[in-house]
């Protein structure tokens, strides 16, 4: 896709995602589903995770480059752990331990496969098509806005 062709693409996700969040008031409360992180670089799908149901864990299931230059998976390999580099990102659990928080949201941590490192983390819902991801190093934050990926299924028709 060209970069063109992606700008325009992202405009449209942003029109329907502002409609959507003029049209319904902040939310709280349910933040799974499938996301779509910034630059449509990614979709993560947040349900309970396998071990421990009570907490929240997101999942790599979709990737806008998901193999590279030779056709083979991208993998982790800018892991800090060494034995982990060869895992593929499609599958990788890159929210984990996500447990509600008194002030509303939920807490626990992020894995950035861009630089191989976990930070704290904090989900919350703004809108009914967004949520704000926060990860933070001891002060130092960095915060995104993801999109719910039923948004671009309706951007593009």
């Amino acid at each position: 896709m060209t970069a063109t062709a992606r700008a325009a693409f992202m405009a449209m996700l942003l029109v329907a995602g502002a409609r959507s969040a003029a049209a319904d008031g902040a939310l709280a409360g349910d933040v799974t589903g499938r996301w779509a992180t910034p630059g449509v670089s990614a979709i993560v799908e947040l349900s309970p995770c396998a071990a421990e149901r009570s907490t929240l864990c997101g999942t790599i299931r979709w990737l806008w480059e998901a193999v590279d230059d030779k056709g083979r998976p991208r993998l982790d390999s800018r892991n800090a752990d060494a034995t982990l580099r060869s895992r593929p990102l499609l599958g990788l659990a890159i929210l984990s331990g996500l447990k509600p928080r008194q002030a509303g949201g939920w807490e626990g941590r992020i894995y950035n496969p861009e630089d191989g490192q976990t930070y704290r983390a904090t989900v919350s819902r703004h809108a009914t098509d967004t949520l704000q991801i926060e990860g933070c190093v001891l002060f130092v934050c960095q915060k995104q806005v993801w999109w719910k990926a039923s948004v671009l299924a309706e951007a593009l028709r």
